[in-house]
């Protein structure tokens, strides 16, 4: 019989592996020359005069922008990487906590001016993930469970 305290995390479980679908699938396909090269990135912060925060504007411009080829490499890997920690249930908190980041500033940067489906499902992305970290959400169907009963003192899993 399953214990009473596991049955919640094994229904995060099931939105984190499909969060982590989620992002395999928008992060393979960029794994391209073409999104690589900088030039999709930096055609995407084009319009970035209606990102409400303005520290966070100055970033895209100042350092984003200039450096796109660097960021569509960060990009890229950095999606495909987060969906598989979170297929796996590997290291969930930290790949999370990336994810919550990565969510947060597309949220700002691209999808602010756009509204619509893209802003409610980047808001979702950004609280799941903290979710996932505050709950750590891989013990459950995931390697973070064997992690933690062999590393019993590691915050990370």
């Amino acid at each position: 019989m399953a214990d009473s305290k596991q049955i919640p995390l094994r229904f995060l479980a099931i939105l984190r592996i499909l969060v982590g679908y989620h992002f395999l699938t928008v992060g393979w396909p960029k794994l391209t020359p073409q999104f690589l090269s900088g030039e999709r990135l930096a055609r995407q912060f084009s319009d970035i005069a209606a990102d409400p925060v303005g520290i966070h504007r100055v970033f895209i411009t100042d350092v984003v922008v200039p450096n796109a080829v660097f960021f569509s490499y960060l990009v890229a890997y950095g999606e495909v990487l987060i969906g598989l920690s979170l297929l796996t249930g590997c290291l969930v908190r930290i790949s999370s906590s990336f994810g919550a980041f990565h969510n947060l500033n597309i949220y700002l940067a691209v999808t602010y001016q756009g509204g619509g489906a893209q802003l409610a499902i980047n808001r979702l992305y950004v609280i799941l993930h903290l979710i996932f970290v505050v709950t750590a959400a891989g013990r459950s169907l995931g390697l973070d469970g064997w992690l933690k009963k062999r590393f019993p003192r590691a915050w990370w899993c």
